[in-house]
């Protein structure tokens, strides 16, 4: 799969620009009085017998639309149930929302986590409380992917992807003229001092490519995935912020000052799209990305990557890189009764767990072994079709898919941010303020004074 085709991805999920900034309509259900999620009352249910009466309605970005209503089209025929797939153009997480708000019928649905503390108070989405698998689906699930898919008790949803955001990833050729090659650093400080030598070695004029792109899921997340990473406290659970100015948060955006005085990053980092991102790794001559693992094999694409056969990521030795990032299958909460709700509950069975009559993985591994899209189940990941997949264009497969096994399973989510209601409003304050503390215009300490200030206000704002 070319670049292009991984770029459009994130694009359609809503996540390259300031597509969802938490404007009126999600203000407004962040500050109306909580409904609970529709589904929360009652027994579990059961698995239908026969097929919906009425078509369902289900709701999609437009990434793979060919492939998805291919998927579409088995379910019709295995379970007689007509389904509506839809693909929303333009600002998909907007315009789901809209669609919700107005208690259109949407039966199934991408989301990103990020929102559904929000949607679920609002009443707009179900949970899976009385999905019938729910306790299989949970025991099967990656424990860090099941805790980023249950909100306030409640799981929302069933995986439609989960990967490392911020992998690191290396450029052996790199390395290699820099005489560091298999030398991987351990820690970020590591890593900085490592592209100081590598810049004066003359290996690589800018040898390190962070995630500081423009975007609320840009230069914010950037700085959350770091700062767990390196155990720096932020938010407890509820929310409450862990960090001020005398944080080590401080010293972290330091030493991002210091990357962007020295030239160690790209100069126009800070306004890269997340276009802009993928192609300067991909044409080469930068060491080290903090990049996205669903991107790996572009990279490894000889038709559209001049780094073919060149990036790897690098070890968890003592520490992480980078966070998880988790979409899920949701379901729409508005006029359902039991019968419409357990339809929904089976077509988000199929196509987020085990499909209910093979009892397998059917459509999951589908996205993972033809797509590269790493799903929340290790038993997915780990199949062996899917790794003779990735074994075709992943250098030494048996030394580097133990190391994305082990990357993945062990990503950190930032629940305490993640799971509240003001979290969008947030990273899109945190987006302004962050380049600040780069480029100088405001010194870290007050950076990380703002942002503590702004989540105390949020909490404030939106308090129960």
């Amino acid at each position: 799969m070319d670049l292009h085709s991984r770029r459009n991805f994130l694009k359609r999920a809503g996540l390259t620009g300031l597509a969802l900034t938490a404007g009126p309509t999600l203000l407004a259900a962040c500050g109306s009085e909580s409904t609970g999620s529709a589904a929360s009352k009652g027994a579990p249910l059961t698995l239908p017998t026969a097929g919906s009466k009425s078509p369902l309605e289900m709701r999609i970005w437009g990434a793979y639309p060919d492939f998805v209503q291919a998927n579409v089209n088995a379910f019709q025929q295995a379970y007689g149930t007509k389904v509506n797939m839809n693909v929303i153009g333009g600002d998909y997480p907007s315009i789901l929302q809209n669609l919700l708000q107005q208690k259109q019928t949407v039966d199934m649905a991408y989301s990103l986590t990020h929102v559904l503390a929000a949607w679920q108070k609002a009443g707009w989405v179900a949970d899976f409380d009385r999905f019938w698998a729910r306790a299989d689906a949970e025991k099967e699930m990656i424990p860090a992917v099941r805790d980023a898919a249950t909100v306030n008790g409640h799981l929302m949803g069933l995986p439609y992807f989960a990967f490392v955001h911020g992998m690191m990833l290396a450029n052996t050729e790199v390395l290699q003229k820099a005489g560091l090659e298999g030398q991987y650093p351990k820690t970020y400080t590591e890593l900085y001092d490592q592209a100081r030598k590598i810049k004066q070695s003359g290996a690589s004029d800018t040898p390190y490519l962070p995630f500081w792109i423009t975007s609320f899921a840009g230069i914010p997340w950037g700085f959350v995935q770091e700062a767990l990473n390196r155990n720096i406290p932020l938010f407890a659970d509820n929310g409450t912020p862990q960090f001020d100015e005398k944080s080590e948060a401080v010293e972290m955006l330091q030493q991002w000052r210091a990357l962007y005085t020295e030239g160690l990053v790209p100069k126009g980092i800070l306004t890269f799209q997340e276009s802009d991102f993928a192609e300067t790794y991909a044409k080469g001559g930068i060491a080290y990305a903090s990049h996205l693992q669903f991107y790996l094999p572009s990279l490894h694409d000889k038709n559209s990557s001049s780094v073919a056969g060149k990036i790897v990521p690098i070890p968890r030795q003592g520490q992480n890189w980078g966070m998880l990032h988790v979409g899920l299958y949701v379901v729409g909460a508005p006029g359902k009764d039991d019968e419409r709700l357990a339809q929904d509950y089976r077509l988000a069975q199929y196509f987020g767990y085990k499909d209910p009559k093979t009892n397998q993985f059917d459509v999951p591994l589908k996205w993972a072994r033809e797509k590269y899209l790493t799903q929340g189940y290790s038993a997915v990941n780990d199949d062996p079709s899917v790794i003779e997949a990735a074994s075709k264009w992943l250098p030494e497969p048996d030394k580097n898919l133990p190391i994305l096994k082990d990357s993945l399973e062990n990503a950190q989510y930032p629940k305490g941010l993640f799971h509240q209601l003001w979290a969008l409003r947030w990273l899109t304050y945190a987006a302004q303020e962050l380049p600040k503390a780069v480029t100088g215009d405001a010194t870290p300490a007050t950076v990380v004074k703002n942002l503590r200030t702004k989540a105390e206000e949020l909490m404030e704002q939106f308090k129960p």
